[in-house]
């Protein structure tokens, strides 16, 4: 049998426990006012609204041009996804084209990242990416100029911001070191980033950085 006094002291409890416990002034402004969250419910809802209608810019678009996409691209239809924790904070995404198979990726992803930015990314990847590797050598002075970004890490693809050295500004670096770039490994991500101060603007500006990437890749042999 357990004595009570050994009971006792075995619940024993750390004397900071409780000071772990207590909310600051800023956590317990936001845990006492529910309306925090019933706004930040309702801004996410309009950001998948918002991404709807990205949706439809960018099939105007693809309906309009003569990009040549592989039916198998497209089979896949638009997704809209969310959730609440990428690097502690909400996000929502929006995959169109998107093609992913154990090998070849042909995907563009449109984001929003709470409290950062809207970005969009062209991920290329396997036969895909072989393909379109010439245009995307050549177009380096294209794609400065526009303010793209290309993904550096070589192991991990599935990073989708721009901090800790994710990513680095084509015009920041020399041809030579974009076309080996282009040519090292299985897979290119092409980025760009918008400030969410472009909220009313951002659909204009991801189908325009769309139309680029897409055009870049539709270059003509000898033109």
């Amino acid at each position: 049998m357990i004595s009570q006094r050994s009971v006792k002291a075995d619940l024993k409890i750390p004397l900071n426990y409780m000071e772990n416990l207590y909310l600051t002034a800023e956590e317990a402004e936001i845990v006492f006012s529910p309306r925090v969250i019933e706004l930040k419910n309702k801004a996410i809802e309009k950001v998948m609204l918002l991404m709807g209608r990205l949706q439809q810019a960018l099939a105007a678009w693809d309906a309009a041009t003569d990009f040549p996409f592989e039916e198998v691209w497209l089979r896949q239809g638009p997704k809209i996804s969310k959730g609440e924790q990428y690097k502690s904070l909400p996000w929502v995404m929006l995959d169109y084209p998107r093609y992913f198979s154990k090998t070849d990726v042909f995907a563009f992803r449109s984001m929003f990242w709470w409290g950062h930015y809207f970005s969009c990314t062209l991920h290329l990847a396997g036969t895909v990416k072989k393909r379109f590797e010439g245009p995307l050598a050549e177009a380096y002075a294209q794609l400065a100029v526009a303010g793209f970004c290309v993904y550096l890490p070589e192991d991990d693809p599935w990073e989708h911001d721009f901090e800790e050295g994710n990513y680095q500004a084509i015009g920041d670096m020399c041809f030579e070191d974009w076309k080996r770039l282009v040519s090292r490994q299985s897979f290119i991500k092409l980025a760009k980033p918008f400030g969410l101060e472009r909220w009313g603007e951002v659909i204009t500006d991801i189908v325009e950085a769309y139309a680029t990437l897409l055009n870049v890749l539709n270059v003509k042999e000898g033109s």
